[in-house]
């Protein structure tokens, strides 16, 4: 149910990582919210494993990145072994911010904190509680529960998987490729010589082995055969990952204490649309990816970060449609971006195209080899290089543009806050992603034209930071000596830029997104 008394006016269909940021934002940023989901209980599987830097942002933002980062195994390095010899693969360097690296977080401890955020935020999530069909009256929603039960709200939004009821019912298709390999998952502890904090795949002709390190003796192990035995399982034995390490490590790995073995199929998948009047999807819901580089769940993330303070200006009667628009412009090309890497990604690795397998063990040594050919493909794994830069409400006005673009994430780095006090303050720009305004950064502009500023801009939905001094700023943000004002969204994307302190532009861009 609702934090508070006020009636809830966002439904949130599906209570898994996507759902519960999106409820937990919402909140945050003072909506009155209903989470309701068809299981009984949270899932005791991890399903997804792989929690992204970008994504550890945004739980900073939410203030959950410490209780994430204490609760998972991070990876300090990938290793990759090719038809028998030890090639580059992805190191982690030179990945700017506070986490350089990814962390392996079970998918159900990840709920398991973001149950408890939104707990904590007076918000009980209903399981067993299956929506069974919704009415788009125009000026709201009306939802038909299975049990009977209906209820209305301003908007639904559908966060309720690859099968999502709420996408069907809007009639959007969901085209996309159905791969034919056989894929294998178990969750185990296991004996070797092998490092434990660091993730390993073994590729040959016939498939691969990716093993990635869950903390202690436990591993993930995905096993990708090229095609699926007709009379295959869905569960498969142990004794199928042990043959498969016998075969690459003889004698070396032991695997033993199954928690959890599945075998499935994977789909990659994109909705037509993310919006249709009060109906949105994000998530699985809106698309769904192979596991390649860990992308799925964080994308999903992400897209409830994205769409929760934009969602919360239009109740508040902050902004207009247009900005609610914005969420699928922005979002679905990264997620079709994302598609196509993870497809490129894992046909490269595991396809069975006769002339990629041949060119992988030149390929592969290319890509990773050089420093910055890693460094690019980390901070792209990394989902640091995600930008909106083609979005409808975002404006970049520098002449002769560098460093961060308008679109981009706003890098974090530190600067002195003069606040009037005997000394100025040490922060950092992370620091206000903790809060839910937009925030215009002005740098060595002058007097008359700050006070300006102040006067014009909306009261309470932006904050004004003077960022005068600061050798890491002015290095990050590519600042010279003279003024400039830039403006980073509730969601750490840098929504505008310019290479003056002319208040008039940036007032100008405010009213149109704040419309």
């Amino acid at each position: 149910m609702s934090s508070s008394s006020s009636t809830p006016r966002v439904l949130i269909v599906g209570a898994g990582p996507t759902g519960l940021t999106m409820a937990s934002e919402l909140v945050r940023h003072g909506v009155a919210v209903r989470i309701v989901e068809r299981n009984a209980g949270p899932s005791i599987h991890s399903k997804a494993l792989v929690v992204q830097p970008r994504t550890l942002e945004v739980f900073h933002a939410m203030g959950i990145a410490d209780e994430a980062t204490s609760a998972a195994q991070t990876v300090f390095r990938m290793r990759a072994n090719l038809d028998g010899k030890e090639v580059p693969w992805i190191q982690f360097v030179d990945v700017d911010g506070p986490w350089s690296r990814p962390i392996m977080l079970r998918q159900s401890r990840s709920e398991a904190i973001l149950a408890g955020l939104l707990a904590r935020q007076g918000v009980t999530i209903e399981w067993g509680k299956p929506l069974a069909r919704f009415v788009d009256e125009s000026e709201g929603v009306v939802a038909y529960f299975e049990d009977g039960e209906t209820a209305r709200f301003d908007y639904i939004v559908g966060c309720d998987g690859a099968h999502s009821l709420v996408r069907k019912q809007l009639g959007l298709a969901f085209e996309g490729t159905t791969y034919e390999n056989d894929f294998l998952q178990v969750d185990c502890k296991v004996r070797w010589d092998h490092p434990y904090d660091a993730g390993q795949g073994f590729f040959t002709d016939e498939g691969a082995l990716v093993c990635l390190p869950l903390g202690g003796e436990s591993f993930r192990f995905i096993l990708i055969r090229r095609e699926r035995p007709a009379d295959a399982p869905d569960e498969p034995a142990l004794s199928e990952f042990q043959a498969a390490l016998d075969a690459l490590l003889p004698g070396q790995a032991e695997l033993h204490s199954p928690e959890w073995l599945i075998r499935f199929r994977l789909h990659e998948r994109l909705a037509a649309h993310y919006r249709v009047g009060r109906a949105l999807l994000a998530g699985d819901a809106a698309h769904i990816h192979t596991p390649a580089g860990g992308q799925g769940m964080n994308t999903g993330i992400q897209d409830a970060y994205n769409l929760a303070w934009k969602l919360a200006l239009v109740l508040h009667g902050h902004a207009g449609e247009p900005l609610l628009d914005s969420y699928e412009a922005e979002r679905r090309p990264i997620a079709a971006d994302v598609l196509r890497f993870t497809d490129l990604a894992f046909r490269t690795g595991l396809g069975a195209n006769y002339l990629v397998r041949k060119l992988r063990p030149l390929i592969m040594p290319l890509v990773f080899g050089s420093r910055w050919a890693s460094s690019k493909a980390t901070r792209v794994v990394a989902q640091l290089e995600v930008n909106v830069r083609r979005s409808p409400i975002v404006e970049d006005h520098r002449l002769f543009p560098s460093g961060p673009h308008a679109g981009d994430r706003a890098p974090d780095a530190g600067f002195l806050l003069d606040e009037g006090a005997a000394s100025p303050r040490e922060v950092r720009v992370f620091d206000y992603l903790r809060g839910t305004k937009h925030v215009v950064f002005a740098h060595c502009a002058h007097t008359h034209q700050l006070a300006h500023l102040r006067r014009e801009l909306p009261a309470g939905l932006v904050e004004l930071v003077i960022a005068d001094e600061g050798d890491e700023l002015e290095e990050r943000y590519h600042l010279g000596d003279g003024p400039a004002l830039w403006v980073m969204r509730p969601d750490g994307y840098l929504g505008y830029r310019q290479s003056s302190d002319d208040p008039a532009p940036l007032l100008a861009w405010l009213r149109g997104v704040l419309a």
